[in-house]
Order: C-alpha cells, then structure tokens, then sequence
C-alpha cells in the first residue's frame, strides 16, 4: 500500500532520485554516467530521465491551459464591456472588438494556417526552373561502391 501513496518516503526519494537523473542529463551526462552516478541501471537512468521530462512538459502544459484560459476569460471581460458600444455602431468600439476576436481565434487556434508561395513571385509566377545537374550514389548490396551517376533534370522535372 505505500508505493501508492504519493506522499511515501520512497515515493519522495524516487522524485529526488528523478530529479537527480535529469539534472546529470542537462549537465551533459549519458546514461551509462547517470546510472553509475545513480546506482542503477542504464535502462532505468534512461527511464528516470523520459518519466521525469514527461512530467515536466505535463506541468508547462497544464500551466499553459490555465494561462489561455485566464487571457480568454480577461478577453470575454473586454468583449462584454465594448460589444454594447460596436452593437451601436461606434466605429472605435467596432474597432476593438475585431481586435479582441482576433486575438480570441489566435489564442483558440481558430484561423486556418496562412499559405504563402515558395516561388519568387507570388501566387502567379512561375515555377524557378534550375539547369543543375544532380549526382547521386547508387550502392550495391547495401555497400556504397564508390560509382556515381550523374542526372539532368527531366522534362517533367522542369
């Protein structure tokens, strides 16, 4: 029953012990240097290490939650307190709320991802066409035989 207790003195020095395993990592370490540090195994620095960055991004994720939902609920604040003034027509307040709502849809990921054109020039332009030759290894047997074979781009490729 006490390894289920998450507030055990093995659960605590488990913590310390994972704790210990991820600072050796960010000092440079490698999990053979971890387990020797450690007494224990390289399989179970390299758990430790995984458990204890799984937990890590756990928390920075669940901190992130709560900070989007605190700057969504200060937005829907703003929103409520200008709407009336948009709904009426003040140009300043339809303004702001245009604002707000963009900052909503940034911060929900409502906007679709803008596209943008790996041509030169644009939507229009046509595609950059290059007279380069390209050399490439062909091995034999999974064995890099040292023979290359050299291709002009195709038609097609153009």
């Amino acid at each position: 029953m006490a390894a289920s207790n998450k507030t055990s003195a093995a659960a605590a020095r488990s913590l310390q012990r994972q704790a210990k395993a991820i600072a050796l990592r960010c000092a440079g370490l490698s999990y053979a240097s971890i387990a020797a540090h450690l007494g224990i195994g390289r399989s179970q620095a390299h758990a430790l290490v995984c458990r204890g960055l799984d937990d890590a991004r756990s928390q920075v994720a669940a901190a992130a939650d709560e900070l989007r939902a605190l700057e969504l609920s200060r937005l829907d604040g703003m929103l409520a307190k200008v709407y009336p003034r948009a709904a009426r027509g003040d140009l300043p307040a339809v303004d702001r709320v245009l604002k707000i709502s963009e900052r909503r849809a940034k911060l929900l990921g409502l906007d679709a991802p803008e596209r943008h054109a790996l041509q030169g020039g644009g939507e229009g332009a046509p595609p950059i066409v290059s007279d380069a030759r390209v050399t490439f290894y062909v091995p034999e047997n999974g064995r890099d035989a040292g023979r290359a074979r050299s291709a002009a781009p195709t038609a097609a490729q153009r």
